[in-house]
């Protein structure tokens, strides 16, 4: 099979029933998803986030990851690994946002 190809996107989302997290607490997040094209991991992004217990995911932006090894940050690096391997993987920013107005 050909190797797949790797997007990230940037989003926030609502913590429903996320572990660790305040319910209704806002996050920014990175969604990595492996998939055959971007328009098709853009198609995945939310419901890897909805799966593990966030709503109102909003994506912001998102981009193909040309190489997944290249990043400097060891927690981006992993991510994108485990999402070559597993097909998804996230990243959520600890700190949560503003309530929006």
């Amino acid at each position: 099979a050909p190797l797949m190809g790797l997007s990230v996107f940037l989003a926030t989302a609502v913590a429903d029933t996320v572990e660790g997290r305040r319910p209704g607490g806002r996050h920014a997040m990175l969604i990595y998803v492996s998939a055959d094209s971007f328009e098709e991991a853009q198609a995945k992004a939310a419901g890897v986030a909805l799966g593990t217990g966030w709503m109102l995911v909003r994506l912001e932006k998102g981009m193909e990851v040309a190489d997944p090894g290249a990043s400097e940050d060891p927690v981006l690096r992993a991510a994108a690994m485990d999402a070559l391997a597993e097909g998804s993987a996230m990243v959520v920013y600890g700190d949560e946002l503003p309530p929006e107005a």
